[in-house]
């Protein structure tokens, strides 16, 4: 476990503030937005939404919409909070805001590794452990 280093107080995963991440759930005509991490990211190879740590001053929905134009290209408007979670890896404590969206435009097309897959991909995609409640929700709110 690493150790930082905030003032003269020693933090540890076990005792520093979590990360707040906003994600973005884009669904457009029954299709979701889904990218995989690159071989030089944390939890590379894994499917992710895009997102991304949000900025000291900026809301977790401000900040889902802005790394979903900034990974993909696409601008989208956020609806609705979908889920929350604190979740803790070994290397990060991260807390994760998914945010429904949709397309502010009419242009579908993402930028790679970005790309648009079934409602039934998702249960079969490898995301990361932390995104297993969203997929969940996803599915039975889906199949509702």
């Amino acid at each position: 476990m690493s150790d930082l280093q905030y003032g003269s107080i020693a933090m540890t995963n076990e005792t520093k503030p979590p990360k707040r991440i906003g994600v973005a759930i884009v669904e457009h005509e029954g299709l979701y937005l889904v990218g995989v991490r690159l071989p030089t990211q944390t939890l590379a190879g894994k499917a992710e939404f895009p997102g991304g740590k949000c900025f000291p001053e900026e809301s977790s929905e401000e900040c889902a919409v802005r790394e979903c134009l900034e990974e993909t290209g696409l601008k989208v408007v956020a609806r609705q909070m979908l889920y929350q979670i604190e979740h803790r890896y070994s290397h990060d404590v991260v807390d994760l805001q998914f945010w429904l969206c949709e397309l502010a435009d009419d242009q579908p097309e993402p930028h790679t590794p970005f790309s648009w897959r079934s409602r039934d991909e998702l249960g079969k995609l490898d995301f990361p452990e932390a995104n297993a409640p969203v997929i969940k929700l996803l599915l039975e709110r889906e199949s509702a």
